[in-house]
């Protein structure tokens, strides 16, 4: 475009100039404007949104990536890129470092709002670390004492390694997954996950943990069949929650309970 033609626009701006659009912005949409006074949200809608595709938990100390605008825990999305998996878990898109990552205020104070007794457990755990640590350690032990000390550290030792790994609560449930088919690339797992997690989360765990263990950034991310029982040839809808399946088959059974998965060839 030349000078003239810029000269000769009547409205006194510059025509016939691009721009170039973000992904985020070319995916906004506008929203509709909510003319009520309250809006009522159930937790359980908003759980996609609000759990940690890594650790299948409340988010915690939220990042978001600046490129795809995934949310993960800090702790959890800093372990993944220490462990050298250079890239998004949740679409594989490249991430850096920590750089490509912002903190997300707003989701975290969502979540303060929504579950206030969970912000009341970390307090309570902060002010336990913190009196505790101020406590004197005594001189010196009789041997008496030394050795029952040390009996009962091994006994919370072997009683913590038999658990899922934390203090399961009324929101949690105990869970083994097991492969089939003699599937040897595959291991039983032991985890302790909240109840409204679903099927999909299970697999993405699945793949998070297998990459990060074979620290191989050519691992291709499988897709899983979840069933019950061994001998099923009807997988669970993957969109179930394992509060609907506690209700339907483990009611009445022993923790853990097992939930087998198996690999689908493509």
């Amino acid at each position: 475009m030349t000078s003239s033609d810029i000269a000769n626009n009547t409205s006194g701006f510059k025509t016939g100039l691009t721009w170039d659009l973000t992904p985020y912005e070319q995916q906004r949409k506008p929203h509709e404007l909510l003319h009520d006074e309250e809006l009522l949200i159930s937790p359980k809608s908003l759980q996609s949104e609000l759990t940690c595709p890594i650790c299948l938990d409340l988010l915690r100390n939220t990042r978001t990536t600046k490129e795809c605008l995934h949310r993960f825990c800090c702790d959890c999305i800093e372990t993944a890129l220490r462990s050298g998996n250079k890239e998004c878990p949740t679409c594989r898109k490249k991430l850096i470092s920590k750089r490509c990552l912002r903190r997300d205020q707003n989701i975290d104070a969502l979540i303060s709002k929504l579950f206030p007794v969970r912000n009341d457990n970390d307090d309570l755990i902060l002010t336990n670390r913190s009196k505790y640590s101020k406590k004197p350690i005594r001189a010196s032990l009789s041997s008496d004492d030394e050795h029952h000390t040390k009996d009962k550290k091994k006994k919370r030792i072997s009683e913590s390694s038999s658990s899922a790994g934390s203090i399961p609560t009324i929101n949690d449930i105990e869970l083994q997954l097991k492969p089939m088919n003699n599937q040897h690339l595959f291991t039983t797992r032991k985890i302790l996950t909240p109840l409204n997690a679903s099927i999909n989360h299970l697999s993405k765990f699945i793949n998070t943990r297998m990459k990060l263990e074979q620290q191989n950034s050519s691992y291709i991310e499988q897709e899983f069949q979840w069933f019950i029982n061994l001998n099923d040839d009807i997988p669970i809808e993957n969109t179930l929650t394992l509060e609907r399946l506690l209700e339907q088959y483990w009611n009445n059974m022993p923790k853990p309970y097992n939930i087998f998965y198996r690999s689908i060839s493509h």
